[in-house]
């Protein structure tokens, strides 16, 4: 009989075996399925496109003459141009004078002074005061269409007119003379840089006179619209500043300023 149940046993454990691998087997997880990957167009057709928000464009504000001003009479524009060649070119006069009488001179010191002067008129004051020499005596400065003076590059432009209009016409007077442009290299080149000098000179001469109800040349179109205007007396200038009100006072009384000419 012993050996009878120790072969029911070891048959009953093999039994239990193999129902425990049958279970394991089936517990046995099947393999994943691998995504598939989504293209680049179906992504970019699923996400929305961001939509940026449209910028209102701002209206253009016409560029007039604006309000609580009054225009400069015809006498100050003259007055100021006079004031503003003499102080920034007067020093030129005495080279063109010497050098049409033929005397031997060093022309270094007036050169010197010139360019002290033209640095200190259309660059240094229109810089800190937003007004040349020649505005301070006739009483006048530049405004744009908001009230608001000009940015200083505008009367050094404004200033060097008068270089641009010499150069063109000793460029023209060279010609003849020349036979032409000349015949070195560096004399067409000044000669042609000569020519384009005029230019400048030329065009706002005739916007302006194409322009008599703005009265606005090249100049003044391209800072955006500038009108000389009428100034009076700064009862707060001290130190230097109102010893430029005093060249104005200088000019009223020599009867520079008269308030009975029309104005353009």
């Amino acid at each position: 009989m012993g050996l009878l149940e120790k072969a029911g046993k070891i048959q009953s454990e093999e039994n239990i075996l193999d129902t425990s691998k049958t279970v394991v087997a089936s517990v046995v997880e099947p393999e994943p399925v691998k995504a598939t990957k989504k293209s680049r167009r179906e992504k970019k057709a699923k996400t929305p496109k961001k939509t940026r928000p449209v910028k209102e464009r701002k209206a253009k504000v016409a560029k007039i003459f604006p309000t609580g001003f009054e225009k400069a009479s015809n006498l100050q524009k003259r007055t100021r141009r006079f004031v503003d060649f003499i102080v920034s070119y007067g020093w030129s006069i005495p080279i063109i004078g010497l050098s049409a009488w033929g005397s031997n001179f060093n022309p270094t010191p007036f050169f010197l002074i010139g360019i002290i002067l033209i640095v200190g008129n259309l660059i240094v004051l229109p810089s800190q005061t937003s007004r040349s020499m020649g505005n301070w005596v006739s009483r006048t400065k530049y405004i744009n269409s908001r009230g608001e003076n000009p940015l200083w590059p505008y009367l050094f432009l404004k200033g060097i007119t008068t270089v641009f209009v010499l150069g063109g016409v000793m460029a023209l007077l060279s010609i003849p003379s020349n036979g032409g442009l000349g015949d070195t290299t560096t004399s067409k080149i000044f000669t042609v840089i000569g020519l384009f000098m005029i230019f400048p000179p030329l065009l706002d001469y005739i916007m302006l006179k194409l322009s008599k109800d703005n009265g606005l040349g090249l100049w003044d179109r391209l800072f955006g619209s500038i009108w000389m205007v009428k100034t009076g007396k700064t009862a707060e200038a001290k130190g230097w500043l109102k010893r430029l009100e005093s060249l104005g006072d200088f000019a009223e009384s020599r009867g520079l300023l008269k308030e009975s000419e029309d104005t353009e």
